[in-house]
């Protein structure tokens, strides 16, 4: 099913959906959340942080490493108190910038009124989609971009010097590098709030009150896995969405820098070495939530406005947004077949490194059949009254039609269950573990040794 839209005012808006037997119409709403851009800049300096030590072997740094702008006590929450009193070298020092004036060339910079984009805006780019209870929330994102200055403290001019050869060698001092990372993104509260209350959930003191039912309703409807976890800067347990294939890069431009140390005396001491890095890494810059119903915890932007302000959609095509199972159709494309053609190759479908290829892989290594969480419905012109049946071999993913075929133009649409494959992704990468990881989608050939720590090379090839 796609969808058309045209400009109209907002006590116009409806939202047409039309399957096999009924209409209805919908007012349909959307309203825009930012999200803490705290979380993002405390993503950008955990991730460099770890990519900083991971060059280095374990316990390398004995009296530390510190970051501008932390609290004073917090390195007392798990390091020796007598390691960081008595300040022993090496130690290093991290200090974060955000490049507040970076927005790609203009690209990330939105100048038009809050409400031009809800109006403008496509739900079918949703994320979630909800298409019973008419909700839907997607995600703009945007690149962040961050000065880092990485200063190392040594005992000795030896330490100094070796030290360095070493750093430019693992660090690619003058060189750029990239990393495909899996991140997590915090959904505020609000929107989780209003997504629960017109789902039915129960709400107590604006906390969720099944929280497990809830988190299996979400990951029912949505692309992305949605998790449930401890939020650092609050210490609540609060809800984040995983997104994958996040492209990273590092820029080490500039050469490193040493000094003379210090002098007290006839002693020389504190010899320091230096070194910049920039990272660019995107950021949620907005999500767009979309609902039938008025808010029940009202969602701030930046930017006032007189409430919320809607979309109008027409349905053009008569496939159903949902099949038989609940399963929210995933893609529609096209297949043009012969006269007499008995089959068709849907291996490009189902090919790449990604969340649904490596779904089928796992249960075809299990022996199990990906029918339980696939569905592959067929048309012919656009109509679901014209059915083409079809029998799925998932080793070759070759599908059979039942009778040859004339010549002719089929509609596929997929379906599949994204409660079972957000929950096993969950599962199999263990995402509750941590909230920055490699992303599984690298295509780079590399394997990332980042968050392996005590490794003497930064990169090795993949075997």
């Amino acid at each position: 099913m796609s969808y058309e839209r045209v400009k109209v005012t907002p006590d116009d808006i409806i939202l047409k959906s039309t399957d096999a037997n009924t209409e209805r119409a919908e007012k349909l709403y959307a309203n825009l959340a930012i999200p803490s851009y705290v979380h993002s800049y405390s993503l950008a300096i955990d991730y460099m942080y770890r990519w900083f030590e991971s060059k280095f072997e374990k316990g390398f740094f004995i009296g530390g490493i510190y970051v501008d702008g932390k609290h004073v006590l917090d390195d007392y929450k798990n390091k020796d108190q007598k390691l960081i009193i008595k300040g022993q070298q090496p130690r290093a020092r991290i200090e974060p910038r955000i490049q507040h004036d970076y927005d790609r060339e203009g690209l990330d910079s939105y100048l038009a009124p809050v409400n031009m984009y809800t109006r403008r805006s496509n739900l079918n780019n949703s994320f979630f989609k909800d298409y019973d209870r008419d909700i839907f929330l997607g995600l703009n994102m945007k690149a962040l971009r961050m000065d880092f200055n990485f200063k190392v403290r040594l005992n000795t001019r030896a330490q100094q010097l070796d030290l360095a050869q070493r750093m430019e060698l693992y660090f690619r001092v003058g060189a750029t590098q990239y990393e495909d990372l899996s991140l997590d993104f915090h959904v505020p509260k609000e929107i989780i709030l209003n997504i629960a209350e017109r789902a039915g959930f129960e709400i107590k003191k604006n906390e969720v009150v099944d929280i497990v039912e809830f988190l299996h309703y979400l990951n029912r409807h949505s692309d992305l896995p949605f998790l449930f976890k401890i939020r650092a800067i609050n210490k609540k347990a609060e809800f984040f969405i995983r997104m994958n294939g996040l492209y990273t890069h590092i820029a080490v431009r500039d050469k490193l820098q040493l000094d003379d140390g210090e002098r007290n005396g006839k002693l020389d001491f504190h010899y320091h070495i230096e070194m910049n890095a920039v990272l660019t890494i995107p950021v949620p810059q907005f999500y767009a939530y979309y609902s039938a119903n008025d808010l029940t915890v009202k969602i701030n932007t930046k930017e006032a406005n007189e409430g919320t302000v809607a979309i109008y959609s027409i349905n053009v095509v008569d496939i159903p947004k949902v099949d038989e199972n609940g399963w929210a159709q995933a893609a529609i494309t096209q297949y043009a077949t012969d006269e007499g053609e008995e089959f068709m190759d849907l291996s490009s479908l189902f090919s790449g490194e990604n969340i649904l290829s490596r779904t089928i892989n796992h249960d075809l290594t299990n022996g199990v059949s990906p029918d339980h969480f696939i569905n592959i419905k067929v048309f012919t012109e656009g109509d679901i009254a014209k059915y083409v049946p079809i029998k799925m071999d998932w080793n070759t993913k070759i599908a059979y039609f039942r009778d040859p075929q004339p010549e002719d133009i089929l509609d596929i649409a997929i379906y599949y269950d994204r409660e079972y494959i957000n929950e096993l992704n969950i599962s199999m990468e263990s995402l509750n573990d941590n909230r920055i990881s490699e992303s599984n989608l690298n295509k780079s050939g590399y394997e990332s040794e980042y968050f392996d720590k005590g490794k003497e090379s930064s990169m090795k090839r993949s075997k």
